[in-house]
């Protein structure tokens, strides 16, 4: 399921057109938010990469952000902050509105497979005692989310719940958003996430939503082709 873009206006933001720096030196159009005020009572901002810590990006409540692979068979590839380990996006300015902070990174993906992904994993927390810790956003309608892809149509993005006994270890409810050219924010109604249908375990979405650990973005493919790109994410907001 494909999700068309829809544009709308951050409360209490002033929305700018502006340019960024991508990792491989290209520039890109971007619409992004200045916050002139603390987010509304019904707004959560889950991660606007605005906080760092030992030299890397982590999500608003100070949780992880990595970047990892999957595939069938062939390995795929990324490259984001140099040296990070586990993968970290890299964090870029926007010209412009050089307070505001874009996370980036380029992915390639390749045959033969018959899926592969590049994922860039945003966590809601640090773990306590080794286990996630979870958010509880079932009172939320909406995710909004600023994204820039080349090299593909869309991207996914999956509600993750780990360590909080929902079971499964992949395959949560997601949604493929379709892009539109430039950097744009897009509103994803949590009401239309699905499981993929090669998932056995079906759960419900409430009880991830009720649970959530994390959220990812993926570059992807099924039946790849070679497919080079870079992709740009900011400001993941949950909205009433």
């Amino acid at each position: 399921m494909m999700l068309a873009a829809r544009f709308f206006r951050f409360s209490l933001a002033v929305l700018v057109t502006v340019s960024a720096v991508a990792p491989n030196g290209r520039t890109f159009s971007a619409t992004v938010s200045a916050q002139t005020d603390k987010p509304a009572a019904d707004e959560f901002v889950y991660a606007n990469f605005e906080k760092m810590e030992n030299g890397r990006p982590v999500g608003n409540g100070g949780g992880l952000v990595q970047i990892y692979t999957a595939q069938e068979s062939t390995p795929v590839q990324f490259k984001g902050l140099a040296n990070a380990s586990p993968g970290a996006p890299e964090i870029v300015r926007v010209k412009g509105n050089e307070q505001n902070r874009v996370a980036t990174f380029e992915y390639s993906l390749v045959g033969p497979n018959q899926w592969a992904n590049v994922t860039l994993e945003i966590q809601g927390h640090p773990n306590k005692d080794g286990k996630p810790v979870a958010d509880d956003v079932s009172a939320y309608r909406n995710l909004s989310i600023q994204l820039y892809a080349t090299g593909t149509e869309g991207l996914r993005v999956e509600f993750i719940s780990h360590g909080q006994g929902i079971p499964l270890n992949a395959g949560f409810p997601q949604i493929s958003l379709k892009l539109k050219p430039g950097f744009n924010t897009y509103l994803i109604p949590l009401k239309s996430l699905s499981q993929p249908s090669w998932v056995e375990q079906k759960v419900d979405t409430k009880d991830v939503l009720r649970r959530l650990t994390a959220v990812s973005i993926s570059a992807y493919c099924n039946q790849c082709t070679p497919q080079h790109g870079t992709v740009a994410v900011d400001n993941l907001v949950f909205q009433r």
